[in-house]
């Protein structure tokens, strides 16, 4: 995969951010297979280091170098990414998924005014504007039958999760304007799954008194998924895109998650075909053509 930069996404990215979308959603039922014998702050310290392990390996084979660059920035983008996923993890602790889901998913708003203030070529226009809001609708539609009237504790738990969406958004903002051209995408991967392996364990047994509950082959086959077809495959493919295409674009891809997950609950779980399903993945539709519309 070369690295030349690209003002909009073609259809190769196109194909490529689907099939990303598809297997990130599949991951929401792994997932929850996976915190039925680990806690997840914890699962989520063994996937980083899962994918760190494989993609040192990976990046041994290729010969590229492991710490290129100012580590420092490294060693930033790893805290970044640690941070987010505990607080979008401790937020599942306080409240529903549904609505940490939702509030995740307001990243790509946080994408577009990050990119439009920090990165030149990547301004906010009626086209983005309009197809943020269509796709972030179909969103909110998709789950507004989860929502109810918030707790103080659940209240926390939003909070937290907001917090994911805008450290993520942080994140990848930072890696355009401090990473892109200075390092390849493999080490801005490896920095973040490597560096934030250890704040997340050092989390895990922070709050968690038993982060192991149990384990057996269900449960193992669950994170090496997570390690090695998440953390390692897909996220090196997605760091690629980030590193050649606009921010504010690839983002716009992010609202498809949601609604994989939901048709991989329908799959795994016999949840029913709606019609706010329907409604939602033409909203998401339009928006995303909207956003990426010449």
């Amino acid at each position: 995969m070369d690295q030349t930069q690209h003002e909009t996404l073609d259809v190769k990215a196109v194909i490529i951010l689907t099939v990303l979308c598809l297997f990130w959603g599949f991951n929401a039922v792994v997932m929850k297979v996976g915190n039925m014998g680990i806690d997840p702050i914890f699962g989520a310290a063994i996937r980083s280091l899962i994918g760190a392990l494989g993609l040192a390996v990976w990046m041994k084979i290729k010969r590229v170098p492991l710490f290129p660059g100012n580590l420092m920035d490294g060693v930033m983008v790893g805290i970044l990414f640690g941070v987010e996923f505990a607080f979008l993890f401790t937020s599942l602790v306080y409240t529903t998924v549904a609505s940490a889901w939702i509030l995740l998913y307001t990243t790509p708003f946080f994408h577009a005014l990050g990119a439009h203030y920090f990165l030149a070529g990547d301004r906010i226009n009626l086209n983005k504007g309009i197809g943020l809001l269509l796709a972030f609708s179909g969103i909110i539609l998709l789950l507004s039958k989860h929502l109810g009237l918030p707790s103080f504790l659940q209240l926390a738990g939003d909070i937290l999760a907001l917090g994911a969406a805008v450290f993520w958004a942080i994140t990848t903002i930072y890696i355009k304007k401090r990473l892109v051209g200075q390092v390849s995408y493999h080490n801005t991967l490896f920095y973040q799954t490597l560096f934030s392996a250890p704040i997340l364990f050092g989390l895990s047994l922070l709050f968690q008194e038993a982060p192991i509950h149990h384990v057996d082959a269900l449960i193992v086959t669950s994170f090496l998924f997570q390690g090695i077809i998440i953390a390692f495959i897909s996220y090196l493919i997605w760091f690629y895109l980030v590193h050649a295409y606009p921010v504010s674009r690839l983002s716009s891809f992010t609202f498809l998650t949601p609604l994989f997950a939901t048709l991989s609950g329908m799959v795994c779980f016999q949840d029913p075909l709606t019609l706010k399903l329907v409604l939602s993945l033409i909203l998401v539709s339009m928006g995303i053509y909207v956003v990426n519309r010449k």
